[in-house]
C-alpha cells in the first residue's frame, strides 16, 4: 500500500512538472506570435520587433543602443500642423522640387527656410559631398562647408536621381552617406532628414535614362542608407507616385521629372505634419 501510495505520488508530480514545461512552451509560442514589424509612437519603425533607440549625445549627433539588428526612423506625425518648423528647414535638393523656393516665397520676408541645390550641372549621388551648391550669398560651396556656416536645425536631403543610371548601388549608398557624414560633421547638431524621391512622367524623353525601376531601386538604397546612418526617413515617393511607378500625372511639369506646385504643396504639407 505504501509503494502504491509513493509511485502515485511520484506521477502527481511527473504530471506537474510536464504541464508547467507544456505551458512554458505556449507562453514562448504566443510571445514569438507577437514580435511583428511595427512603429513606436516615436516614429521609430521597427524591422523584426528588434528595439532600438535614438538619443543624442551632448553634441546633438545621433546615437543607438542595443543596435542588434536594423531599424529604419521614420518622422513621428502629428495631428498638430506646424508650419514654422518647416519654413525654418534648410533644403538640400536637386532641380525636380527648386518648386520650394517659389512655394516659400510667398509667404514673405519672415520665412526663414533655406533650398540650396547645384548650380545647375547636377546632384548626383555619388558625388553629393563634393558637389558644389548655391549658397545665398551666391558663391558656390559644399553642402558641409555651408552647414557649419548657418548651423541648420534640421537639413532636408531630397537627391538621387542626378546620373542615378550610371551609378552601382555601392557608390550610390557610398556616396550619399558620405555626404551625411560631412554635414554631421561640420554641423553635429543639425538633424537629417531623407527623402525617397518622385519618379517620371510614363512618357518621359529626358535622355538620362531614368524610369521608375531605377527610381525604384535608388528610393530602396535610400532607405538602406537611412538604417546605416540612423538618419530620419520620409517617404515622399508614398504619394508623389502612383500605383505603377511613375510620377503622378497632377504633380507633373512639362519636363516629365521636375514636380509641380501641387506637389510642392504636399510635400510641405508632409513636413507640416511629421516633424521633431
Amino acid at each position: 500500500m505504501k509503494n502504491r501510495l509513493s509511485s502515485m505520488k511520484n506521477l502527481l508530480w511527473a504530471a506537474g512538472i510536464l504541464l508547467s514545461l507544456v505551458a512554458l512552451l505556449v507562453g514562448l509560442v504566443f510571445a514569438m506570435s507577437q514580435k511583428n514589424t511595427a512603429e513606436r509612437p516615436d516614429g521609430t519603425l521597427v524591422l523584426g520587433q528588434i528595439e532600438r533607440t535614438r538619443a543624442a549625445d551632448d553634441a546633438g549627433v545621433i546615437g543607438m543602443e542595443n543596435a542588434a539588428g536594423p531599424v529604419l526612423f521614420t518622422l513621428p506625425e502629428s495631428s498638430k500642423g506646424n508650419l514654422e518648423s518647416v519654413f525654418g528647414m534648410t533644403f538640400l535638393c536637386d532641380k525636380t522640387v527648386l518648386g520650394l523656393r517659389t512655394y516659400a516665397s510667398h509667404y514673405g520676408d519672415g520665412i526663414t527656410a533655406q533650398i540650396w541645390s547645384d548650380d545647375g550641372s547636377g546632384l548626383s549621388a555619388k558625388n553629393a559631398a563634393d558637389t558644389s551648391i548655391v549658397f545665398y550669398d551666391g558663391s558656390l560651396i559644399t553642402a558641409a562647408n555651408a552647414a557649419m556656416v548657418t548651423r541648420p536645425k534640421t537639413m532636408v536631403l531630397y537627391l538621387g536621381g542626378d546620373g542615378l543610371a550610371e551609378t552601382s548601388e555601392q557608390e550610390f549608398i557610398d556616396g550619399y552617406t558620405g555626404l551625411i557624414d560631412s554635414i554631421r560633421s561640420a554641423s553635429p547638431a543639425t538633424q537629417i532628414i531623407v527623402c525617397s524621391i518622385g519618379s517620371v512622367s510614363s512618357n518621359y524623353q529626358g535622355g538620362d535614362g531614368l524610369n521608375p525601376q531605377l527610381i525604384s531601386r535608388a528610393n530602396a538604397w535610400i532607405r538602406q542608407v537611412c538604417v546605416n546612418t540612423g538618419v530620419y526617413y520620409a517617404d515622399l515617393a508614398a504619394f508623389l507616385n502612383d500605383d505603377y511607378g511613375f510620377l503622378s500625372d497632377a504633380f507633373l511639369m512639362p519636363d516629365g521629372r521636375s514636380i509641380a506646385a501641387a506637389g510642392i504643396a504636399l510635400i510641405v504639407d508632409y513636413f507640416r505634419f511629421h516633424y521633431v
